[in-house]
């Protein structure tokens, strides 16, 4: 089919249709062919082809797309999911005990599903990515519209939104910097221009050689891996995040650790604040004049719904720290054992390794370039 030209450029609502027509996202209910022949059909008590239900879902799913610039973008369906789901999750756990506990352990079966769901169906799916932006704007918005509430001080809200700052920084770094992780950079550059940039192996070819990728045929460098969802090289790749939608390696695992640690501490921060706000607190320490609550009895949170789900909120806090809390731990094993994590899955260790402070000095000081 040939590509239709017009001379005026689309709007932020506008968009190329499967059709390829010109179409406004205001009309996303009108004008489907398919749809009315179905209603047709069901309405002379008629069975609905297989064409018919395959071309209205394809239209559904065309039609499914957010405002921006230079013409409305395509919004796959499985990645609005989060945007309704964790919040009628939260909401719901937030009726009582029982719906909470129910509503943790759904989500855990249903987030455990559709990872596997999707790395088999949809492997660069921005499923998960979403799920933690809207977390942490959820969790965000919760906090700061529960602060008159909480009778937090003006310094205790200060320093959350500072902690909060600073581990987004990281995260944002991390993801940044994901594509200076790519083995291309590392290809001679005169030997780019001779071969292309991308080497063709001969059939020949050792198939044991580490200094040629098997899947996309180019010279990398050592210690690199093939990323399936992100289909490049990626130099001392560590795991392809999903959470972030990018690679961990070289140039920004330094940015994941430390987006890690102010994440975990700002987790912990916001959700000691809220539980020891709505639940009867005890004192613990008291450091340099600042005193250390921790919460003791939380038995009546769900009295009151606001309360309730501030306190839902919060336990979904801790639950997101107790997984970093994990990664944490296997990022130190790695680091201290000299090894990325794809190395470890791969059993592939590198001959000659530091001792643990070796590893962690060239961890935190080895340039990347």
């Amino acid at each position: 089919m040939t590509e239709k030209t017009y001379p005026d450029p689309l709007c932020c609502c506008e968009y190329i249709d499967r059709n390829n027509e010109r179409n406004h996202i205001l009309a996303c209910c009108c004008n489907c062919v398919d749809l009315d022949a179905a209603a047709d059909r069901l309405f002379r008590c008629q069975s609905v082809t297989h064409l018919q239900r395959s071309n209205m879902l394809l239209t559904l799913q065309d039609r499914i797309r957010a405002p921006w610039f230079g013409g409305a973008k395509k919004v796959a369906t499985v990645d609005v999911l989060p945007i309704i789901v964790l919040p009628a999750m939260l909401y719901t756990a937030a009726i009582s005990l029982y719906c909470c506990l129910v509503i943790f352990f759904t989500m855990l079966g249903f987030l455990t599903y559709m990872y596997f769901h999707l790395r088999c169906t949809s492997p660069r799916s921005k499923f998960f990515f979403l799920w933690a932006v809207w977390s942490i704007l959820f969790l965000f918005i919760l906090f700061e519209s529960t602060v008159p509430m909480l009778e937090l001080l003006p310094e205790e809200n200060v320093a959350f939104l500072l902690l909060l700052s600073i581990s987004v920084f990281f995260l944002y770094k991390t993801k940044h910097f994901s594509q200076s992780c790519q083995a291309i950079s590392y290809v001679n550059h005169e030997a780019a221009e001779e071969d292309s940039a991308v080497l063709l192996i001969q059939d020949e070819l050792n198939e044991s050689d580490t200094s040629v990728c098997q899947l996309c045929r180019k010279r990398v460098p050592l210690r690199t891996f093939h990323c399936i969802p992100c289909q490049t090289c990626v130099v001392r790749q560590d795991h392809h995040n999903v959470w972030l939608d990018c690679c961990i390696g070289a140039s920004n695992h330094r940015y994941y650790l430390l987006g890690c640690i102010f994440g975990l501490i700002t987790l912990l921060f916001g959700s000691n604040l809220s539980l020891t706000s709505i639940c009867h607190p005890f004192l613990i320490a008291n450091v340099v004049g600042v005193h250390v609550l921790m919460p003791d009895d939380c038995s009546d949170v769900f009295d009151q719904y606001d309360i309730a789900v501030c306190f839902v909120g919060s336990v979904y806090a801790l639950a997101m720290a107790g997984c970093v809390i994990f990664v944490l731990l296997q990022q130190i094993f790695f680091i201290s054992r000299g090894v990325t994590g794809t190395e470890w899955r791969r059993g592939e260790f590198v001959p000659q390794r530091r001792n643990c402070w070796g590893n962690w000095r060239n961890f935190l000081c080895s340039s990347y370039k």
